[in-house]
């Protein structure tokens, strides 16, 4: 019968510091303030000019959440109760539920087998009368395909909402994701590339859902 061979390496590997004397500075900072109130707040503000300083977005609204970024961009589309949308099935469920929370449809359709993202093609075949609005989620920093997408919604009316979560700093044909649809979504989870410990940021350059965004924001 074989022994076990010993392990190469008995030591637990140790865990990295992922917060310094710079966040601590930052946070205590924070804690010496009149309020912890965040909106309108200076951390607030400086993070939405940092971030207007990469997305030139005319309207960015602060949230608790990348999921309630989305929660916020669908209330803002004012969709009827049964509106359908259509989603990847490869996505968080951050990207789904403020859909259900509105009385919506998420309508699930194929993803292309090497990005992971929407179908441009699956997506058209999908579009009943009841179609509203397009989710693209650009998995894992990669884009999806947006001119593709974008052509579709314009050639049915509809509405195009990027859930960016997971891809700050991508790219789409030179810009930043975000840009090319009517409201972008960005997360600010533990586990993104860019932290707060959590928080989001909906956004969109288009006046009248700008207006929905300060009602829901």
């Amino acid at each position: 019968m074989n022994t076990p061979a010993s392990p190469i390496v008995d030591e637990p590997l140790p865990r990295p510091r992922r917060w310094g004397a710079a966040e601590l500075a930052r946070l205590t900072a924070m804690v010496e303030q009149e309020s912890l109130f965040y909106w309108k707040g200076p951390q607030s503000t400086a993070l939405l000019d940092a971030f207007r300083g990469h997305y030139p977005l005319r309207h960015a609204f602060p949230c608790s959440s990348g999921t309630a970024a989305l929660h916020v961009a669908v209330a803002a589309l004012r969709l009827e109760p049964g509106a359908e949308v259509i989603v990847p099935p490869i996505t968080d469920m951050g990207s789904v539920i403020g859909l259900l929370y509105q009385q919506a449809v998420p309508v699930f359709v194929d993803v292309h087998p090497r990005t992971y993202n929407l179908d441009p093609g699956a997506v058209a075949r999908a579009i009943t009368p009841r179609t509203r609005a397009i989710m693209a989620v650009h998995i894992a920093g990669n884009p999806c395909d947006m001119a593709a997408l974008m052509a579709v919604a314009r050639a049915h009316q509809l509405s195009v909402i990027e859930d960016c979560a997971q891809a700050w700093g991508a790219r789409y044909r030179g810009e930043p994701v975000g840009l090319q649809g009517d409201l972008a979504c960005y997360s600010f989870n533990d586990f993104k590339h860019v932290s707060c410990g959590d928080g989001g940021i909906v956004a969109t350059s288009d006046e009248r859902l700008g207006a929905g965004l300060s009602k829901w924001g």
